[in-house]
């Protein structure tokens, strides 16, 4: 933000301010007064973001685009605005999904602050992440593959996704894992059999992790993660819940979890190409729903969902 006289604020939007990786969001505080706050968003690549219902219903929101262009997918078909363009958002009821057409300036201006607890929200999550990788690389690797399947599960079932925001499952699908930090390091890289006491840690990792999201995202949050080691059977944990008592998002987690565990080598597990561990998923329709697996099956089939590709592009 550039400086004042007269009663005139100067904001200098440069090529610095774009995003600077494939994806990336920046979001920039260009003014405030009083309640009114007016931002700039940059998003790189085509990437989909999503509306959310404002928790102030009589809040309005504004957006303009400065550059670049969007995609709204509403019930009566698909909305696509270009540079110069712009829409107004009150009383939302739902989530809207939005593509963007790559590199894309957003101008945003909201009568409902929401600057401050977004900087907040995103300083918790690299907290938390770094905390992670500190303990055990591989969960923190780990940690970002269950989040792309989990999203692209949620993504293709349609009216069978579960009745919660996909930012929500987005952050407990990251974090799920985060109750690992206090798993000694030597028994999360131990290679081979845990003994019966070192297995108490890692059975207690759910527990953990859903208190520490319940602090800084609330019970919905938290309770997809805590539960992504349940199964529908009961023979699951921490707690062996069974059927309805594990919600949709963590059983969609649950499927994600495993599906990377036994396509990835951890140094002690036979690793499965992504249709073999696909396949072995939808043969355990007794501990996992059988919509989610058999999603992830035809995902893997397109090739939407395919492990062996992604891994090949990490580590170009």
């Amino acid at each position: 933000m550039g400086d004042g006289m007269d009663g005139i604020q100067f904001n200098r939007i440069g090529a610095a301010s774009a995003p600077t990786n494939e994806n990336e969001a920046v979001t920039t505080l260009l003014a405030k007064q009083g309640e009114l706050e007016i931002m700039l968003h940059n998003i790189g690549g085509e990437s989909v973001v999503w509306l959310t219902p404002a928790k102030d219903t009589s809040a309005i929101e504004f957006f303009f685009v400065h550059e670049g262009g969007v995609d709204l997918a509403l019930d009566d078909g698909l909305v696509s605005l270009e540079t110069g363009e712009s829409f107004t958002v009150c009383g939302l009821t739902r989530d809207i999904p939005v593509k963007l057409h790559g590199d894309t300036r957003i101008l945003y201006v909201t009568s409902c602050p929401s600057f401050a607890s977004f900087q907040r929200f995103e300083e918790s999550l690299v907290a938390l992440l770094m905390r992670v990788n500190e303990k055990d690389h591989y969960t923190y690797r780990h940690s970002g593959a269950v989040l792309r399947f989990s999203l692209a599960l949620y993504d293709a079932m349609g009216e069978d996704a579960p009745a919660v925001a996909r930012d929500d499952l987005a952050v407990a699908a990251l974090f799920h894992d985060v109750g690992k930090c206090f798993v000694p390091v030597e028994i999360l890289q131990k290679p081979g059999r845990l003994e019966q006491e070192e297995l108490r840690y890692i059975l207690r990792h759910p527990v953990d992790s859903g208190r520490m999201l319940l602090q800084e995202f609330g019970e919905q949050i938290a309770e997809i993660a805590r539960n992504h080691h349940e199964r529908m059977d009961g023979s699951g944990y921490p707690r062996g819940l069974s059927g309805e008592d594990i919600s949709f998002a963590s059983q969609i987690v649950a499927v994600a979890d495993v599906f990377d565990a036994m396509t990835s080598d951890r140094g002690y597990n036979e690793v499965k190409t992504s249709e073999a561990a696909a396949e072995e998923l939808v043969s355990l329709s007794r501990q996992f729903n059988q919509k989610i697996t058999l999603v992830l099956k035809r995902l893997v089939a397109d090739g939407t969902l395919n492990k062996e590709e992604h891994e090949l592009h990490e580590q170009a």
